[in-house]
């Protein structure tokens, strides 16, 4: 069953209070995913970067292999959260 709506004439102070906080809430969750999705981008930057300057290390040398899969990693299509 849904909730009536409420009209600019019959919206309660507590049905307001209500609205705002439940708006305020969805920015601050939204920022918090900004933030992390943010986090995650500069983490993929210096995984790039580390595997980049390994991949220089001379071929058979461990870090070159690393680099190598690492790098292979973070070539693959992108997740969604879809599944």
């Amino acid at each position: 069953m849904s909730q009536r709506r409420h009209t600019a004439s019959s919206i309660t102070d507590d049905a307001l209070d209500a609205l705002y906080e439940n708006a305020t809430e969805g920015w601050r969750r939204g920022d918090r995913w900004k933030e992390r999705a943010l986090a995650a981008e500069a983490a993929i930057e210096r995984a790039e970067q580390l595997a980049a300057r390994w991949k220089t290390a001379r071929p058979g040398h461990p870090h070159h292999g690393f680099a190598v899969v690492l790098l292979e990693a973070l070539a693959q299509p992108e997740e969604t959260s879809t599944k």
